[in-house]
């Protein structure tokens, strides 16, 4: 396997890893996750997409590769309510700007957490602000020339989908 893809699968647990941990904490909720595949569209596959950008540079062999990338995570819009109502512990039946931030919320942790992991691996990102777009078949811009994967995540609240992608300049 090319090192590049090598990287990208070392890169990719950490995010697993806090998401799972994110959820538990904040969500009350474990998480399934299934397994991944390469995204082949830039349609998000929810009504509702927490993002965060990142960049930086990874320590191998003694020399600092530049890397970008990008996480994601697309609710439908019935799980991203349920999801903010376990989270803020309180019932909402519709989208607001009570529950807007929930997902960016999450993504921010979830960055955090899997950032601190691949510290140790030799990655230092620097993360850019989380934001949010909602709206049917919404469209994510990706760094140029990166390889999406998705995975599947199924929860009580219901299947959504986290994104990730990387690439080495």
């Amino acid at each position: 396997m090319e090192q590049a893809n090598l990287n990208f699968l070392q890169f990719s647990k950490p995010f697993l890893d806090a998401l799972k941990e994110t959820f538990t904490m904040m969500v009350q909720c474990d998480l399934t996750t299934h397994s991944p595949s390469v995204k082949s569209s830039t349609t998000a596959k929810g009504d509702i997409t927490a993002l965060i950008g990142m960049n930086g540079l990874l320590e191998t062999n003694g020399e600092d590769k530049p890397f970008k990338g990008l996480m994601a995570i697309s609710w439908p819009e019935e799980v991203y309510i349920k999801m903010a109502s376990k989270m803020l512990m309180e019932e909402y039946t519709e989208f607001n700007s009570e529950i807007a931030d929930s997902g960016a919320e999450i993504v921010n942790i979830v960055m955090g957490n899997a950032k601190a992991q691949l510290a140790n691996q030799g990655f230092k990102i620097e993360m850019a602000t989380p934001s949010t777009v909602k709206g049917k078949d919404h469209e994510l811009k990706y760094p140029t020339n990166t390889t999406v994967i998705e995975i599947t995540c199924s929860s009580e609240c219901g299947d959504f989908v986290l994104e990730i992608c990387y690439q080495e300049n």
